[in-house]
């Protein structure tokens, strides 16, 4: 009986000092890049599309640079796959131009002249 209550002891100090490797291991890199649009509403839209994902810790864009400051954890999402979120919200990137369909639901003052 002792050894039963010695086991669980130790799994449970085992899975205690997991939990906080795992999470002392969290890694998040920041990256920039231009994302097209013009006004607020593009700014909350592309902020909380991106932070609705668990892999992304901060997202910023500035209105007047249009440039897009994301934290992430490398390890569960690229930069191409940022680039493919902020696009999914009708917002051409500078790597991936959103689809036409999507782009031209935006609200009018959202829609931007795009690249051809």
């Amino acid at each position: 009986m002792k050894l039963t209550s010695l086991s669980i002891a130790l799994s449970l100090v085992a899975i205690f000092f997991s939990t906080i490797t795992s999470a002392s291991s969290l890694h998040y890199e920041t990256t920039t890049f231009k994302v097209y649009g013009n006004c607020e509403m593009c700014k909350t839209r592309i902020e909380k599309a991106l932070l609705k994902n668990e892999n992304i810790k901060t997202a910023v864009w500035d209105v007047k640079t249009k440039m897009l400051t994301v934290s992430y954890n490398p390890h569960m999402i690229s930069v191409e796959e940022i680039h493919q979120l902020v696009a999914d919200t009708g917002n051409d990137t500078e790597k991936i131009k959103a689809k036409d369909a999507t782009y031209k639901n935006l609200h009018g003052c959202c829609q931007y002249d795009r690249k051809k």
